[in-house]
């Protein structure tokens, strides 16, 4: 086999039957988002930053440009690369970023204290876990709130089915609204993707090796695991 530099085990379902896949619809809106993602560059220190396909940065700097999103959920810190994607390509949307460690106590980060709220940026981290019941409910407005919700939790087989199955008894405000969901070609992820019944597509092949996938949620998030 041809060498590669990394693999993971998956599997591959049909689609003709997820009647969730069936129902997406907004052709215009992708492919204008994949034309813009194309033709960015993005400069970073993470070697998978500009990859196209490969990784999902350059398909996300993508979707801000066509969304204009004007406030973005992070559901993973992590290094902040994504974090840094949306506050350079969606200015001005105030971005909120949450993980279980603190950005600027991993051996590497993307973001700087300039890009945050009290040093007059458009960024705030909040150290919580989304997937318990009571930190949840105190983050439900801003859920509400945002044009935009990234998912790219541990892929634990425990984070990502809780916080689905809450986000799903969120009585959201109806407005355009987008879920993007990383690695759900994972073999812990496999289920989960095909338990999201609102339209949604597989963009694996313009995104993260590992699966991307894009979800409208304008009318709420349904989820039947």
């Amino acid at each position: 086999m041809t060498k590669v530099r990394h693999a993971i085990e998956s599997v591959c379902l049909s689609i003709d039957d997820d009647e969730a896949t069936q129902s997406f619809s907004d052709w215009d809106m992708l492919f204008r988002a994949l034309s813009l993602a194309s033709r960015q560059t993005i400069k970073s220190p993470n070697p998978y930053a500009d990859c196209f396909p490969g990784d999902h940065y350059r398909l996300l700097s993508g979707l801000m440009l066509e969304l204009r999103p004007q406030v973005i959920v992070d559901i993973g810190t992590h290094f902040g690369t994504g974090t840094r994607v949306f506050l350079d390509y969606a200015p001005g949307a105030q971005v909120h970023t949450f993980d279980i460690t603190p950005w600027d106590k991993l051996d590497a980060t993307y973001l700087t204290h300039k890009d945050f709220v009290e040093h007059g940026g458009f960024l705030t981290q909040y150290i919580a876990d989304l997937s318990d019941p009571n930190v949840f409910e105190s983050f439900e407005e801003i859920l509400d709130s945002a044009d935009f919700i990234m998912c790219d939790g541990p892929k634990d087989g425990r984070f990502e089915n809780k916080f689905y199955t809450l986000l799903s008894t969120l009585n959201f405000s109806e407005k355009p609204r987008w879920l993007f969901l990383d690695d759900i070609r994972f073999m812990t992820e496999i289920a989960n993707w095909r338990a999201v019944k609102n339209p949604k597509i597989d963009l694996t092949s313009f995104g993260h090796y590992s699966g991307s996938g894009l979800v409208n949620i304008s009318e709420g998030f349904e989820f039947d695991y």
